[in-house]
């Protein structure tokens, strides 16, 4: 990263507007409904889901913030699609990247969903392809704020080069600081990866590289942040335009994530059970609410001003107005929009049903994260026009029109291109998950189950088999289990973490030792009494963090059952003591 700037430079950028008259800020929609839907809207999200978590308890406000997120993060997709369908030059300037863009994932992901339904897997296994939405969601949110934070900042007469690059690194290095500190994201996409998609990246990370990135991140951070003090202080001095609005953005967004993404003593006093998936879904409403509000106001505008908004319906509904009717036709497009999120979110128990659904729901997320990659940028004067966000101080770019960016591809060459940019991901995933459904799902609890069974009717063989099957699976999920709990240390890593050492002891050093009929010696036992003490030391340690204990193969575990676990795995210690 390169923000250095020499001092003529900075005195060339920073020279004071000639303009007569100060200029004003520039808003959205209107100061108020800046404040409420843009600005503030962070705060508003985080007291939404505090008082879930007061009235609700943590395990049912979890599950509503969560739900809440994924119905609202799909219902904003639809306003994408109607901003390319109402602007008549836009949809025209790119219409095959239109067109053709829902061919590759629709019909890769049904091709799937097909193949699942054919080798009888569950409809589940298909949300392995959401590892790339994962992947690319971070970078769409990034992309959105630091749009907001231009827009507001559009009447500064600083050259463009310079604000967009000041705005842009304060935004990317708080961004990737937060999501670092987080101490969740990376760590839960490396282990999506590696169930889903047999990636083992997880395997050969470490705590402490982690850690070096979150520092390294942290004082860049900082830095950038000190170096964004020097410009607007520079800003103030030669009285160029200085944009509070966009300040309270960047301000109050990055605030209330950091608050709700780390792990930090005030968000757990406020809501005990707060977990990073949690702030994540809270500051995701915000996106929804924060892009259904520049879509309204760039239809609207559209509508009253130019004639590139299309006929019918859409007029119809953007349509310049008395403001109970405006208030009405809002009222109704996000109904629409909510609609939308609602039935392609919804459960069901039809497997043919929600397998159309997912496979709608994928391609509508990817297609959204795509269009907007190019249909928004401020650089193409017919964006500034249907914001009204036109300056002085934009002379430079009024004649940049997406009509003179790039060459108009045909459909042939827009599909092929079309087919690399979605399919190559999806075909790298898809190659692994193929690897992941082929392989035996490591579940060493049933086969510990089944072993007792048989034991239990007699079939010592089939016992012996079945316990042999366990031993496998547990060392197996071993490597997995230990890094996690290195690598993102909460109650529940930890309490698996244990049940793993215990189990794999146990195993390797009394049951299949019996089991074939071997004498245990006291060379096992002392192996086996380390291991004890180190399962104990986990799920105390586990306690001692708070938050939810359960895990796969115990989703039901709670402070109580784990207390009662120790206990026994004590005295078992003590007994293998006298023994040895």
């Amino acid at each position: 990263m390169n923000t250095s700037l020499s001092a003529a430079t900075l005195n060339v950028a920073l020279a004071p507007a000639t303009a007569a008259i100060r200029p004003q800020q520039n808003w959205v929609l209107d100061p108020l409904q800046d404040a409420l839907f843009i600005i503030a809207a962070p705060l508003i999200a985080l007291a939404f889901g505090l008082i879930a978590f007061t009235q609700l308890g943590a395990a049912a406000a979890t599950s509503f913030v969560i739900v809440t997120h994924i119905i609202l993060t799909v219902a904003h997709h639809l306003p994408t699609f109607i901003r390319i369908y109402g602007d008549v030059d836009l949809f025209k300037r790119f219409k095959w990247s239109f067109v053709l863009g829902p061919i590759v994932p629709l019909a890769f992901s049904t091709a799937v969903l097909v193949y699942l339904y054919v080798h009888d897997y569950p409809v589940e296994y298909f949300l392995y392809l959401y590892i790339l939405l994962a992947l690319w969601d971070p970078w769409h949110f990034l992309r959105q704020h630091y749009g907001f934070v231009r827009i507001y900042d559009r009447h500064n007469a600083v050259a463009p080069k310079i604000a967009s690059r000041m705005d842009w690194w304060l935004c990317v290095t708080w961004f990737v600081f937060i999501m670092l500190a987080s101490g969740a994201w990376l760590p839960d996409v490396l282990s999506d990866l590696y169930t889903s998609a047999q990636i083992p990246i997880v395997l050969s990370a470490s705590i402490g590289a982690i850690n070096t990135l979150e520092f390294i991140a942290g004082v860049a951070a900082f830095g950038m942040t000190l170096a964004y003090g020097v410009y607007l202080y520079q800003c103030h001095r030669r009285g160029t335009f200085i944009s509070w609005a966009k300040i309270a953005l960047i301000t109050i967004t990055f605030g209330v994530m950091y608050l709700t993404y780390t792990p930090n003593p005030w968000i757990t006093a406020l809501a005990p059970g707060w977990t990073f998936k949690v702030g994540f879904a809270a500051v995701g409403i915000v996106h929804m609410t924060q892009y259904l509000a520049i879509v309204w106001r760039y239809n609207r505008t559209l509508t009253d001003n130019f004639a590139r908004s299309r006929a019918g319906w859409f007029r119809a509904l953007h349509r310049k107005r008395h403001w109970q009717y405006i208030a009405v036709a809002a009222a109704l497009y996000v109904a629409i929009c909510l609609a939308y999120g609602n039935v392609l979110t919804t459960k069901h128990d039809n497997r043919l049903l929600m397998s159309a659904l997912l496979a709608l729901g994928f391609t509508s997320t990817l297609l959204h994260y795509y269009f907007d990659g190019f249909i928004w940028k401020m650089r193409h004067q017919q964006n500034r026009e249907g914001l009204a966000i036109e300056s002085q101080n934009s002379s430079a770019n009024d004649g940049v029109s997406w009509w003179q960016q790039g060459k108009l591809a045909g459909a042939g060459s827009m599909l092929l291109r079309q087919s690399v940019y979605f399919g190559l991901p999806m075909a790298i995933l898809t190659v692994g998950a193929l690897a992941a459904w082929s392989t035996p799902r490591a579940n060493y609890i049933a086969h510990m189950y089944g072993a007792q069974a048989l034991s239990e009717q007699g079939n010592v063989a089939g016992a012996v088999q079945e316990a042999r099957t366990a031993y496998a699976d547990m060392n197996r999920q071993l490597p997995y289990a230990t890094k996690m709990a290195e690598l993102e240390p909460t109650a529940a890593h930890q309490a698996e973490l244990a049940f793993l050492i215990y189990n794999e002891s146990m195993y390797e050093h009394i049951v299949l030792p019996q089991l074939a009929g071997q004498r245990v010696t006291n060379a096992l036992l002392a192996a086996h009494r380390k291991n004890i003490s180190h399962a104990i030391e986990r799920l105390e340690n586990a306690l001692r963090r708070g938050g939810p204990l359960a895990h796969p193969g115990r989703e039901v575990f709670a402070s109580a059952d784990a207390e009662r676990v120790i206990g026994s795995w004590r005295k078992q210690l003590e007994i293998v003591s006298r023994e040895w």
